[in-house]
């Protein structure tokens, strides 16, 4: 392989995955080289397709799969018919990894799990995502972010006492999740290489989002009195005063760790330096929540004299870690942010604005960032790559194994390539 090559170029992975975990992983991966080839179900494929988000219709599918899904060839496939199977596992034959995130016992009745795949391909690393497991009372139930969040304790991690329980807007359990998967094919393609076999890896978004809380579950379950959440709305329950978001005469201050008598010197207050000095004992929670919802009460009539920005100006001169809170609109045109923003070309909406990928190889040109497919785009193209004839396509698309996106096209008259 060429050294100026993408790390992942030549490995073909199998993408089995929908709505947000799995699509994430694999496109990452796709953006690190290899062909990431996407098998959709022939009645419209992705259900996320259709997802719309915030109403944004501009690019036909949701923005939920397009931003998912760039850098995959869209590959139509029954797997619910012999013929289908047959398909599919010709293309296992072929392939380094595959990522599904279907619920537990559906690749088993498809017949497309691991130990059957391992047959067909002893060096195909096999990587499977669930929501909660395999089993367990809730094996069974959807594995949707917010639910997940819900269900895993984060959402009374920040907020007011007696208050609603706070999620995170964005979906951090899809995400972690993404990442694990991701991990755990880079690390199977390493161990393939080393001994010629393939492996399989599980990992659930219950289990990503127990890790990702991996401080606060562990400190609660040693700790003897757990904090608990107070009066003022703050944005955890394990940090002290002064962490958290402030109201300012304009805007909002995000102020992290911070010695709090330190911050009594710098604001000039003696009543916050008196509060700093007191013995707010953890071991006393209700006398320790009051104590907090003071301190937090008294910052707020502080902040109240000066902006966001002369007070980021002030405390970031004086060491202080803080920052002036940005919605997206001041977020996205702050020079800081420019160099992670990139263009990419759409085959419905045009060329858009959008979030490249994250990790950069140096010496190493980045991909070419390719718009997500359309449904079925690639189905003919694909196979016709692996040696299926034009016969055997006319075959597979009149008996419904296959789908090509127009259903009506003949397959003799699409392009005939690798591309």
């Amino acid at each position: 392989m060429q050294q100026n090559a993408l790390p992942l170029a030549g490995i073909t992975v199998l993408d089995l995955t929908i709505a947000l975990s799995g699509p994430l992983s694999t496109q990452r991966l796709g953006e690190m080289g290899a062909e990431v080839i996407k098998i959709e179900a022939p009645d419209g494929g992705d259900f996320s397709r259709y997802n719309i988000i915030g109403d944004c219709r501009a690019f036909g599918d949701s923005t939920a799969f397009v931003m998912m899904n760039r850098n995959k060839k869209s590959v139509a496939i029954n797997l619910k018919s012999a013929e289908g199977r047959d398909v599919f596992y010709s293309l296992v034959k072929t392939a380094d990894a595959m990522v599904v995130n279907f619920r537990p016992g559906v690749t088993q009745r498809l017949g497309i799990d691991y130990p059957v795949l391992h047959v067909l391909n002893p060096r195909l690393v096999y990587v499977s995502i669930t929501g909660y497991g395999d089993s367990g009372p809730l094996a069974g139930r959807p594995g949707q972010d917010l639910l997940l969040q819900s269900f895993s304790g984060l959402t009374f991690n920040a907020g007011r006492r007696n208050g609603h329980p706070v999620a995170c807007p964005p979906f951090v359990a899809d995400v972690i999740a993404s990442h694990a998967a991701t991990e755990a094919v880079l690390a199977g393609l390493f161990n393939a290489a080393r001994t010629g076999v393939g492996r399989e890896a599980t990992l659930s978004m219950l289990g990503g989002i127990m890790e990702m809380q991996l401080q606060e579950i562990s400190t609660f379950l040693a700790h003897d009195h757990p904090p608990e959440r107070v009066d003022y709305p703050s944005a955890t329950v394990w940090m002290p005063p002064p962490y958290g978001i402030h109201a300012t005469a304009e805007g909002y201050l995000a102020l992290a760790q911070c010695d709090l008598g330190l911050l009594a010197d710098l604001l000039g207050s003696d009543d916050l330096s008196a509060l700093a000095a007191e013995d707010a004992s953890r071991e006393q929670p209700d006398a320790y929540a009051d104590w907090k919802d003071q301190v937090y009460r008294l910052l707020a009539d502080l902040f109240a004299g000066k902006s966001a920005s002369q007070w980021d100006h002030y405390l970031n001169e004086h060491g202080v870690w803080c920052m002036k809170v940005l919605n997206y609109a001041q977020f996205l045109s702050h020079p800081q942010t420019q160099p992670y923003l990139t263009q990419v070309s759409h085959g419905v909406y045009g060329d858009y604005t959008t979030v490249k990928p994250v990790i950069e190889f140096t010496g190493v040109a980045p991909a070419e960032l390719t718009g997500a497919p359309a449904f079925a785009a690639d189905t003919c193209r694909v196979l016709s790559s692996r040696g299926y004839t034009r016969h055997q396509l006319h075959q597979l698309q009149a008996s419904g194994a296959i789908v090509q996106q127009d259903a009506g096209q003949d397959p003799a008259n699409l392009l005939w390539s690798d591309d």
